[in-house]
């Protein structure tokens, strides 16, 4: 069996704006084609990630069977033909995204429905998958209920067969200084949210995107230190280098870049650059690796799994071993055939079982987030 832990996706935008062209991010023109049967939830879908995937099983509808060769026979050579169809135990982190377009009350709005929806599948697939929240909480044991921390409680879950879910959010641009925050933030955390990107790639009320100049706003360390003081993980994936700069000088608690790779192996604005990888690694953070073709290579060609361990070498070797782990950005980004759907990510281990032994592979599978979140939502 192979144990995940997936620190970002966008399938809950994905599937609830199907067929709702009023959205802003593109959802619903992507997937104009699909047929309504194959997006009607989480269980089974044609998205990149369906509960059966994430149980390791091949989506009954819709996704094509079998290993995608991309160019050459590096794929095929990398890969084991029995690399698919493992057992998985999977926990994801399901976030909430917020497009640039929407700010204050109408961002809140998306939110909610979104939320809304992460609810609906919740109760609707009670059986197979259950939300694990980041304030310590009570398991119970054979010896009574026992307070224990994040890590317990996600174990907790796989011990009953079940998948876990994480609730995140992807653009904080619903946080505006004019009085209303705090009881978002308070709402934030009832709804257990465990994590919360600063930006998305324009400007918001607390600081900048990858695509904007500037840094944190002064609202912007305020809102950091309420995250923290509600024990939500604060997110630099998609913050500009000088917004990063400025949450080093205020964050008191380890960060996580859920989705980001090194910019010193593809030079793109999104990943990061080498001391932002030795800030996360000295924080006692974690970076995400993702899967986005544009983010793994500089060429158009569909990236190879060459390609993905030049990037998990390169973070490992500046952010330390503690500090790498997966977050995919499955549905909300191209990726190469042979990462998707979810239940090809058998073959990723299998990759980097054989290039670093099982006890590091494991680690970034799910070791190094699971920890992570004990650390950023201990007391």
């Amino acid at each position: 069996m192979v144990s995940v832990f997936d620190l970002h996706c966008d399938t809950l935008d994905r599937l609830e704006f199907y067929g709702d062209f009023s959205v802003p991010g593109g959802f619903a023109a992507h997937d104009a084609s699909v047929a309504p049967a194959d997006m009607a939830g989480l269980a089974r879908n044609v998205a990149d990630i369906s509960l059966e995937g994430m149980e390791g099983r091949e989506p009954a509808i819709g996704a094509p069977s079998g290993l995608v060769v991309g160019r050459g026979s590096s794929e095929a050579a990398a890969l084991r033909p029995d690399a698919f169809g493992r057992r998985l135990r999977w926990c994801q982190c399901f976030a909430v995204f917020v497009p640039d377009q929407l700010r204050g009350s109408e961002a809140w709005a998306l939110f909610n429905r979104v939320n809304g929806r992460f609810r609906r599948e919740l109760e609707q697939n009670a059986e197979r998958i259950e939300q694990v929240r980041p304030r310590p909480g009570a398991v119970l044991r054979n010896d009574g209920p026992a307070d224990c921390g994040f890590s317990s409680r996600v174990e907790a879950v796989w011990a009953q067969g079940k998948s876990a879910a994480v609730l995140t959010v992807e653009g904080a641009s619903f946080l505006e200084d004019d009085g209303t925050a705090l009881a978002r933030l308070d709402a934030l955390e009832q709804a257990g949210a465990a994590m919360v990107t600063l930006t998305w790639n324009g400007a918001n009320a607390l600081g900048s995107g990858n695509d904007t100049p500037g840094g944190l706003t002064p609202f912007g360390r305020r809102m950091v230190a309420e995250l923290e003081a509600r024990r939500i993980a604060v997110d630099v994936s998609h913050l500009n280098e000088q917004g990063f700069s400025d949450l080093c000088t205020c964050a008191t608690r380890p960060f996580a870049a859920s989705h980001s790779n090194a910019r010193a192996v593809c030079d793109h604005p999104r990943n990061l650059a080498d001391w932002q990888l030795r800030e996360i690694g000295r924080c006692g953070g974690v970076v995400g690796l993702n899967y986005f073709q544009d983010f793994l290579a500089d060429t158009p060609d569909q990236a190879m799994p060459d390609q993905v361990l030049r990037h998990v070498e390169h973070m490992l070797e500046l952010a330390g071993e503690h500090a790498v782990a997966l977050g995919s950005d499955y549905d909300g980004c191209d990726v190469p055939d042979w990462l998707r759907p979810c239940f090809k990510v058998s073959g990723l281990y299998d990759l980097l079982e054989r290039a670093y032994g099982s006890t590091l592979a494991e680690r970034i599978f799910f070791r190094n987030a699971l920890d992570f979140f004990d650390r950023a939502s201990a007391l």
